[in-house]
């Protein structure tokens, strides 16, 4: 296949055959929508087979000890990242006609390169604070962690280009096809270095994720852009809310894990993230297959002030998000108890309603998603930055009062609570931003 022409300064031809926008009608957003659920689904049956067979081999010390480092791995993902993305990809969409994507894309891929290496040593300072520095090959967390972050951003651009069948293609490599490694080796040889054979099957992975997702969009690759330090100082004052945002977000996914670690050990983080990774399977769904499709077009209208498209394309993500969600939950709901009974361990049988809890947190944390991308079209990025410093440190606060008293089962409560907080604040500020709207 021949290489795409590069993008320079004054040709966009690469960026819009990237980000064919007027041909993709109704069928074909809902034919990506499908093929991009089912990549996920698939992405998700891999994790799914992997934590139940993981729970069922191993210990809870050792659930909770993997369920750690992907937390590790996951929020660290976002400070490095800076939100930057938020920048580079409304410039795409945009303004799509400056045939400037090659130098945002080069230079962010390249900022993410350096705040890593600034991140690192605090990570394994972070592994030390835990206790669990020694427990695996920090070496090779970092270079996972290198691959991971390079991932997600090729992820994000591959579907802000249109192109989420490519995007959730890379994550189901990323996330799913590396697991039968450690699979097989849990089933026949019971290696004794558990973390670390999992953790050498994760960086193929990711690396081979990687490649995927460089050649995918070598186009903008092939020619150096240049790199400004004025250009980061411009993305990083437009991300900074939304990276406070996102990264509180993830504090408020995770924290709870952190917390229940220096309280009552790793088995209970085993435990409680063995119940977080299937309820937060709804998320994944809903991210996939409802917001990666509409979000575009939310944005498009948004960005030309056509109020009767975004009002119509936030109900219908509203509409189709919950839908998604409420159905998935029956369906978890329902399935738990065969997947407890294959897993054959009393201490994940006696923390069912740790499960529900998470479900209906779950469920209000969609809602509130779909909101927070109702201002996040509008630019209310200040906003949303508030509303986190207010619910986030609230829901820590709860955290460290509650879990030693009620355990797991109160950091479920605490989520679902802070979610509810969150989804009646951003609900008002949108209502009230809609009213002001309508009065001019």
């Amino acid at each position: 296949m021949a290489i795409p022409p590069l993008v320079t300064r004054g040709s966009s031809a690469t960026l819009r055959r990237f980000l064919p926008v007027g041909r993709i009608g109704r069928r074909g957003m809902a034919a990506a929508g499908a093929t991009s659920i089912v990549l996920r689904a698939l992405l998700l049956l891999g994790k799914f087979a992997f934590i139940v067979a993981l729970a069922r081999y191993t210990d809870p010390a050792t659930v909770g000890l993997y369920a750690l480092l992907v937390t590790i791995v996951t929020i660290a993902i976002y400070v490095i990242g800076l939100e930057i993305h938020t920048f580079t990809t409304r410039e795409i969409v945009s303004h799509d006609e400056d045939g400037r994507g090659a130098e945002h894309i080069q230079r962010h891929l390249l900022t993410v390169g350096g705040t890593f290496l600034v991140a690192l040593p605090v990570i394994y300072g972070f592994g030390r604070f835990l206790g669990i520095a020694g427990k695996f090959d920090f070496a090779l967390l970092g270079a996972i962690l290198l691959c991971e972050c390079l991932g997600q951003e090729l992820g994000r651009y591959l579907m802000v280009m249109m192109r989420p069948v490519a995007s959730n293609l890379l994550q189901f490599i990323r996330g799913a096809a590396w697991m039968p490694i450690p699979l097989i080796a849990l089933l026949t040889m019971a290696p004794s270095h558990t973390i670390d054979t999992i953790l050498w099957s994760w960086l193929v992975g990711a690396a081979a994720a990687c490649i995927y997702g460089l050649w995918m969009i070598r186009g903008f690759l092939g020619r150096w852009q240049g790199y400004r330090l004025a250009w980061l100082g411009e993305a990083f004052l437009s991300a900074r809310h939304y990276f406070v945002v996102a990264l509180l977000t993830q504090v408020q996914y995770y924290s709870d894990r952190f917390i229940v670690q220096r309280t009552m050990g790793e088995s209970s983080v085993g435990v409680y993230s063995f119940y977080q990774s299937f309820a937060n399977t709804m998320m994944a769904f809903v991210q996939t297959g409802v917001v990666a499709v509409l979000l575009p077009r939310l944005l498009r209208a948004a960005k030309q002030d056509d109020r009767i498209v975004e009002r119509a394309t936030l109900k219908a993500m509203f509409v189709w998000s919950l839908a998604l969600a409420l159905a998935i939950s029956i369906m978890l709901a329902g399935g738990m108890p065969f997947l407890l009974g294959q897993v054959r361990k009393a201490a994940y049988a006696g923390a069912l309603p740790v499960f529900y809890m998470l479900l209906l947190g779950n469920l209000l944390l969609i809602a509130g998603i779909v909101v927070h991308y109702g201002l996040y079209a509008r630019r209310r990025d200040a906003d949303l930055m508030r509303v986190s410093l207010c619910i986030i440190p609230l829901g820590l606060l709860i955290n460290i009062l509650v879990i030693p008293r009620f355990g797991i089962l109160g950091a479920s409560i605490t989520f679902a609570t802070t979610a509810l907080l969150e989804l009646a604040i951003k609900g008002v500020l949108l209502r009230q931003l809609d009213r002001t709207k309508d009065a001019r």
